[in-house]
């Protein structure tokens, strides 16, 4: 245990318990609540509205046109979208229902190979997608366009889908609050004095809202997960290398960078989160079994409520310790063996994760220089410049770069030693995770704090940075509302390549737990 990164994570804790009082006067008058929708094509996931499309029962302009007017109508309130392609997603859905009516594609060709024919999905900007704003929302690189769609766009394009729009992240995806000099604050659905997480967050605020069904994001430490759980939406962190990352902004030619970072679904429904990893892992060469059926009464299902002996870093909400509970009783009640296991090596969690992180050969840069792409940026002297309002950076990207130079409190010299540790728990992980078994574990040890607290509570992403650092996949699960009207949840985690184990469990938790609740629902 390193005693500085400890005492730097219980100061924090603790400058943040000062400061409440400021945070409760700031925030005393509640905003006003997003509109309700509308339109019971909101009710229907991305899979059903693409059978109805196919079927001729609806058309994809009228869903397209739908889900454009809820982009329209909620995103003054939000913030989550920096650029929209909606007269060409028009087009494109009109082309889609004349080629149906000329009969040009059959309906049982389209459910074989175009999924989701005719159904609109959103990406979050750091994911290229052609002809929009592509700057990693950092000031150096206003102006940019995606000269082509990313990967993982293409493969939801070829699958019949058809995007819309652009959405808001942190500063290069540095940290877990969605604002930067570009384009501003995204903030909470539910509640709009709170965060809407980060690096996805623009994705995670739209989803939650339900002004869209499905959405790409990425996820090098919690990106996907802390944003789904903040807004009451599904999200998969997939194995590496399953989906293809190539087209994100930032990128790094850096084998431990491209086994960290990994692009994926969030969802509404999780029915779509699944038929959209199987969309998107379409060119895995691995055999993911995702069509094969999960016997949820033959699960192994640990559950961890908290990190033992995990000073310094705040405890777990007990509404989310809570979830955990009551989705392993549930699984019992299924005939699902549930333990809850003992791994002491977890008590150096905060350690490991940094390491791993700050020990890669080529880290991106969190602060680009304005005019040398290899220039180093001085974090600390943006830092006196942001306190004077003079810095072209946001506060939260200068705390990351800072994090950085010091290599988050760990001294280099004792980056051995963790590595050792990094063994003996990735050696236990794997000893429990097989096959047939999933650990419940928390994603943020809260809900979605008040925008500006993220920042206090930086380390708290440690729980979902370890299934990057270990390449486990991951998927987020909605849980409900606490007493305040904010999203609860957990993450569900498997062994590498077994993906299809979480998108089941996700769908039996919303079956027994009703998933995502409707911001205007509270």
């Amino acid at each position: 245990m390193q005693l500085i990164l400890r005492f730097a994570t219980w100061l924090s804790a603790k400058l943040l318990v000062l400061l409440r009082p400021l945070f409760w006067y700031r925030d005393c008058i509640k905003p006003a609540s997003i509109p309700p929708s509308t339109d019971s094509l909101f009710d229907l996931t991305a899979c059903e509205l693409a059978k109805k499309i196919r079927l001729g029962q609806i058309s994809s302009e009228s869903v397209i046109e739908a889900y454009i007017e809820r982009i329209k109508e909620v995103n003054p309130y939000l913030n989550a979208v920096v650029d929209d392609r909606f007269e060409d997603a028009l087009r494109e859905a009109r082309h889609c229902d004349k080629m149906l009516e000329a009969g040009v594609v059959t309906p049982m060709q389209l459910q074989l190979e175009k999924p989701f024919y005719g159904v609109p999905f959103t990406v979050k900007e750091s994911c290229g997608l052609k002809g929009l704003s592509y700057t990693g929302c950092t000031l150096v690189r206003s102006g940019i366009k995606a000269d082509d769609d990313s990967l993982i766009v293409k493969s939801m394009r070829k699958a019949g889908a058809i995007p819309l729009c652009a959405t808001n992240t942190p500063e290069l995806c540095s940290g877990f609050e969605c604002t930067n000099p570009l384009y501003g604050l995204t903030v909470n659905p539910y509640d709009g004095r709170h965060s809407a997480g980060g690096s996805s967050g623009g994705e995670g605020a739209l989803l939650g809202a339900g002004a869209s069904v499905i959405g790409v994001g990425s996820d090098i430490g919690g990106s996907i997960r802390i944003p789904a759980q903040f807004n009451g939406i599904f999200g998969h962190k997939p194995t590496p290398g399953i989906i293809s990352i190539d087209g994100h902004f930032p990128m790094e030619d850096c084998d431990e960078f491209r086994h960290y970072l990994t692009l994926g679904p969030m969802t509404r429904f999780a029915e779509d989160l699944h038929m959209a990893v199987k969309v998107m892992s379409v060119g895995c060469k691995t055999n993911l079994r995702l069509d094969e059926p999960v016997n949820i009464s033959k699960l192994n299902v640990y559950y961890l409520e908290d990190i033992e002996n995990n000073y310094g870093i705040p405890p777990v909400d007990e509404d989310i310790r809570k979830s955990i509970r009551d989705a392993a009783k549930h699984f019992e009640s299924c005939g699902a063996k549930i333990t809850k296991p003992v791994i002491e090596e977890l008590s150096d969690a905060c350690e490991i994760g940094i390491t791993k992180l700050f020990s890669m050969s080529v880290i991106p840069p969190i602060l680009m220089h304005p005019t040398d792409p290899k220039g180093k940026v001085n974090p600390f002297l943006e830092l006196l410049k942001a306190a004077i309002g003079c810095s072209s950076y946001s506060k939260s990207a200068i705390f990351m770069a800072m994090v950085k130079e010091i290599h988050g409190f760990v001294p280099e010299s004792q980056f051995p030693t963790y590595e050792e540790k990094f063994k003996e728990l990735q050696k236990k992980l794997l000893e429990i995770l097989d096959e047939n078994s999933v650990l419940f574990f928390p994603t943020f040890i809260s809900p979605a704090p008040p925008v500006g607290q993220c920042v206090f509570l930086t380390i708290s992403g440690v729980f979902s940075v370890l299934c990057n650092i270990f390449g486990l996949p991951a998927t987020q699960v909605p849980m409900g509302l606490n007493k305040q009207g904010l999203p609860i949840g957990f993450q569900v985690i498997a062994a590498p390549h077994q993906d299809r184990l979480g998108l089941a469990v996700a769908k039996e938790l919303e079956k027994a737990f009703g998933g995502w609740i409707p911001p205007t629902n509270v």
